[in-house]
Order: C-alpha cells, then sequence, then structure tokens
C-alpha cells in the first residue's frame, strides 16, 4: 500500500523549503558584499563596448541607475529565475502520476539541488537557459507548442546566449524538441525545419562574438571601475570580470595542470546522474544519439573550464526535463527494500562544480553539516 500513497501533498512544500535555504544563505552572502563568481558574472556589462556575457550585466546596471541598490537588485533577479525554475519542474512533474521511484529523479543532486549541496556551483548564469528550456519541456507535455512560442523562446535563447556562450553548447535539446513536437503534432515539419536552422544561426552569431569580443585586462578593469562607481566591494571583480582576460590557450593549460588521476571521479560522477534513468523506459535510439551529440557539443567545455561538475549538472538537468516531459514508465517492481536503496542514494553523494574532478560531494548529510554550522556562526 505504502506505494499508493500520495507525495503530490508534500513535494512543493519540501522543494521550497530547499529553495528558502540556499537561498537565504547567498543572501547572507550578498549582506557581505557578493561573490566574483556567483555574483561577478552576472554583473559584467557594456561600460567599455560590447563584450562577451554582457548583455544581462547591462540591462541590470542600466535599471540601478534609478537608484537600485545593484548587487541587491541582481540578487533578486536570481532568486526570481531559481523560483520559476522550480515551478516550472514541479508542474513538469505534475503532468504524470509519479511513484516513489521519480524522487530519485525529482531530488537528485544532480538535478534542482545541485545548488543546495554545491553552493559555490549554484547561481551561475546557466540558470537563464536551464529555466527556459524547463519551459520549452513543460509546453511539449502539454502539448502547448505553437509558433508564437517558439518565437519568444528563441528570442529569449538569444538573451541568455549573449548573457553566456554555455547556452550554446546545450543547443542539441532545443533542436531535439523540436523534431519531437512534429512527431506529436504540435508543430508542422516545414515551420520545425525554420526554428531548427534559427536556433542553429544564432548558435553560430554567439560562437562569432563570443570569439570577437572575449574580452581583456583593460575591459575587465573598466567593468570593474563601473561596479566600484556603484558602491560595490572592489572583491567582486575577483572572479568572473578578472577571467575576462583570459585566453585560450591559458584556459586549457590550467585544465591540462589539473588533470590526473582523480579526475575519473568525472566518470563516477556521470554515472551516479544518470543511474536511476536506466530503471525507466525513458532511453531509445534517438535519445541515445541525442547523448552522443550533446557529449560531443559539451566535450569543449571540459577543455577550456575547470568546472566539470556543472558540465555533469547540466547534462543531467536537460535530459531530467525530457524525461519528466515524455511518457515513461519505471521497469523496477516496487519493493519496500528499495526505499532503503533510494535514501542512500539520494543522501550520500552530490556533484563538486570544480574542479577537473577531485571526488564525490558531501551529499545531504554532510551539506546540512555545513549548512549549520554557517547558521551557528551567526550567532558566535
Amino acid at each position: 500500500m505504502l506505494k499508493k500513497i500520495s507525495i503530490s501533498n508534500y513535494l512543493p512544500l519540501m522543494v521550497w523549503l530547499f529553495f528558502g535555504l540556499f537561498s537565504l544563505r547567498y543572501g547572507v552572502e550578498i549582506w557581505n558584499g557578493g561573490n566574483g563568481w556567483k555574483m561577478g558574472d552576472w554583473l559584467i556589462n557594456y561600460s567599455d563596448g560590447f563584450i562577451r556575457r554582457g548583455f544581462f550585466g547591462s540591462v541590470i546596471y542600466s535599471f540601478s541607475d534609478f537608484g537600485v541598490p545593484l548587487l541587491w537588485l541582481t540578487y533578486g533577479i536570481q532568486i526570481a529565475i531559481y523560483g520559476l525554475m522550480f515551478m516550472l519542474v514541479l508542474k513538469l512533474y505534475e503532468t504524470s502520476e509519479r511513484s516513489f521511484f521519480w524522487l530519485l529523479i525529482f531530488f537528485s543532486p544532480a538535478f534542482l539541488l545541485f545548488p543546495f549541496y554545491d553552493f559555490q556551483g549554484g547561481f551561475r548564469k546557466e540558470i537563464l537557459v536551464l529555466t527556459l528550456f524547463a519551459y520549452f519541456s513543460l509546453l511539449y507535455a502539454k502539448l502547448s507548442v505553437d509558433n508564437g512560442r517558439i518565437i519568444w523562446i528563441i528570442f529569449f535563447y538569444l538573451v541568455a546566449g549573449l548573457s553566456h556562450e554555455i547556452t550554446i553548447f546545450v543547443l542539441p535539446f532545443f533542436i531535439y524538441l523540436l523534431w519531437r513536437c512534429v512527431e506529436t503534432n504540435q508543430l508542422e515539419l516545414k515551420y520545425a525545419v525554420l526554428f531548427s536552422v534559427v536556433f542553429i544561426v544564432i548558435s553560430i552569431f554567439l560562437s562569432f562574438i563570443s570569439f570577437l569580443f572575449k574580452g581583456s585586462e583593460y575591459s575587465a578593469s573598466v567593468i570593474c571601475n563601473s561596479l566600484v562607481q556603484r558602491s560595490l566591494d572592489p572583491n567582486i571583480c575577483n572572479g568572473a570580470i578578472s577571467w575576462l582576460k583570459e585566453d585560450t590557450r591559458s584556459s586549457i593549460q590550467r585544465v591540462f595542470d589539473m588533470f590526473g588521476a582523480h579526475s575519473i571521479s568525472v566518470v563516477q560522477l556521470a554515472f551516479l546522474a544518470f543511474v536511476p534513468t536506466v530503471f525507466t523506459s525513458f532511453w531509445n535510439k534517438k535519445l541515445l544519439v541525442l547523448l552522443i551529440v550533446a557529449i560531443a557539443f559539451m566535450v569543449p567545455l571540459f577543455a577550456l573550464a575547470i568546472d566539470w561538475g556543472r558540465w555533469i549538472y547540466i547534462l543531467a538537468f536537460m535530459f531530467y526535463c525530457l524525461l519528466l516531459s515524455e511518457s515513461v514508465s519505471v521497469r523496477l517492481p516496487f519493493q519496500y527494500s528499495y526505499l532503503i536503496v533510494g535514501l542512500v542514494y539520494l543522501t550520500t553523494w552530490s556533484i563538486p562544480h570544480c574542479c577537473v574532478g577531485g571526488g564525490i560531494g558531501v551529499g545531504f548529510l554532510g551539506s546540512i553539516i555545513t549548512y549549520s554550522n554557517k547558521v551557528l556562526g551567526l550567532f558566535l
């Protein structure tokens, strides 16, 4: 009888509890001046002219002209985007009846709770395109895709790409979902072809401007000065902004220098992230092709940047959205002993966002201890 118990009434409460915890913790960090990576990347702007990743920061910077504190404005936008992401995924989850097995997907450290377990890996700009794909997946699941909505998705894909080039690397998922819309009679073939071409052209355009306007030491200095003029702590420039002066060769060299036997942990993390999907009817030839293509698209990221855990998280997030959007059955027969196995799976591991592998994260229990120490530190 246990498998018949509905968890739909309790799931949102649990989800928003996690959301509140890491949002509050991030708020404390903002109060202390912000973070050069989680906040600094969002504040890259066009103070020195057009530059990669600068669109969103320029919009936020313009709003701060009206007297809104720049740091807290950015924090509010980040929280709003995360809140939208959580809401969309919750709605995706509710598109079908779910057994207890699906909690292995929903509460996986490789999905919504990634920023809870690895706080330094959260609040990055990929949440723009991840939230957009969650929305696209929800439309697909509800058979609500039409030409007008696709045009809006393309527009926000461009906005996300002008804000961070990581958008380019998830292009295969958008193309795949367009063709799934054709197969489910939500789009005509000619429009799917047209929209696919537009996505590809935008991605090529974004690739060129990311290469041509990648930044320099001078532009990093100008952007930093623009933020200091808004009364921000100069330390906000020591993360993503300072790395604008990095060239491709030095980035690859950094990855090469960090690479070692410990890097094999990235394979272990990928296995842990995807293992629940093996017990479902999700996989077929088309999805295996998508997996191969998606990995091929992500390979350059593994060569160019040290945040290997984030790349696994992004891949898992996209596939989990697809999994929740499809009519998928669970091949694993229910047994009470599986509840214990599932609990162990959910609580004993997590994905460190950095650096070129390096082990498996501490998981739920370790994160709770970390959070408790942070809270106690506020009062001691």
